[in-house]
């Protein structure tokens, strides 16, 4: 067996590793129990929005996982594109917008003591970003292959030689 090490396996080893890195939050999102509620009027309400987003979420991370690996590490030029949907389309505004809060983020320099510790509300937007990072850097590794790669049509002579 041969391992590849060009642009586009590497890409899709991260690639792998920013999708797995949301996965068991997505997984607890899912696990949630919707807590119903019945009102003095009899309405039922549903006060858990969490298992929606944690399915889709997990929907989105298993296509992640699929383009990937059966097209996008053999250099299909579409799969370069649902990758970039999935980075800016879901990572983007689910995992790192979601989590960006002003009034109550800390310094960048007082993340790195409570992630050690495992605690502060930081730590999850600090993996959010870092699955952004990752996918931005994914993407960008094997752009010039995707986008001026295979598919670009070659000019020939328009003379016999």
């Amino acid at each position: 067996m041969k391992i590849r090490r060009d642009a586009v396996a590497i890409s899709s080893v991260l690639f792998t590793l920013a999708l797995l890195i949301p996965m068991p939050a997505m997984l607890g999102n899912a696990w949630t129990v919707p807590q119903t509620s019945l009102d003095i009027a009899g309405h039922v309400g549903i006060q858990n929005y969490y298992a929606p987003v944690g399915f889709a979420s997990l929907a989105i991370i298993v296509i992640g996982l699929i383009v990937t690996w059966a097209g996008y590490i053999k250099g299909v030029r579409w799969t370069w594109f649902v990758m970039f949907l999935i980075a800016w389309g879901w990572v983007f505004p689910v995992l790192v917008l979601a989590e960006f809060r002003w009034r109550n983020m800390l310094p960048i320099a007082q993340w790195p003591p409570l992630a050690l510790k495992g605690r502060g509300p930081q730590l999850g937007f600090a993996g959010s970003v870092l699955t952004l990072l990752l996918m931005v850097v994914a993407l960008v590794l094997p752009a010039k292959r995707f986008i001026l790669g295979r598919g670009v049509a070659r000019t020939r002579p328009l003379t016999k030689p």
